[in-house]
């Protein structure tokens, strides 16, 4: 999906948000321990969907506003995330939801709020993104290997 420039860094901090998921996913397929999965949540939410969520919420979600019901359900799901993570997780099923949450999280950012965006900024608002100084997120580093 073609995105205009603006976008192009947080679509791509999204690819790392829908790997965290595809690990969950083979995770909790190989019966791996709750424990071990949560610190790896815990290690990326504040590494990297912290900071991503931030900067949403900073840049691009005040282009719709924060009343828009697309934001309004994006940023009520960034608090949800927040909560799991001081909750922590206990069992397979809360690690199943947060990633299900996730993926949809993500997915529909995507898929209908960054279009809207597109649609609606104005070229200075987009411009003024760009300039932006936000760190591209990465894979952190990472020793127990549980998805593999």
């Amino acid at each position: 999906m073609k995105r205009h420039e603006a976008l192009v860094q947080l679509s791509r901090d999204h690819h790392f948000g829908l790997l965290l998921c595809w690990k969950l996913k083979e995770g909790l397929k190989k019966d791996v321990s709750v424990e071990r999965m949560s610190k790896y949540i815990n290690l990326f939410y504040h590494q990297n969907l912290k900071p991503h969520f931030a900067e949403e919420e900073e840049t691009i979600f005040l282009i719709l506003g924060n009343s828009h019901p697309l934001i309004k359900e994006a940023i009520s799901q960034h608090r949800e995330f927040e909560k799991m993570i001081t909750d922590g997780f206990e069992t397979p099923e809360q690690i199943k939801i947060f990633r299900d949450l996730l993926e949809l999280h993500i997915r529909t950012e995507e898929r209908q709020i960054f279009p809207v965006i597109e649609e609606k900024a104005t070229e200075e608002q987009l411009q003024n993104l760009l300039k932006q100084n936000y760190p591209e997120l990465k894979e952190p580093e990472y020793e127990d290997l549980f998805w593999k």
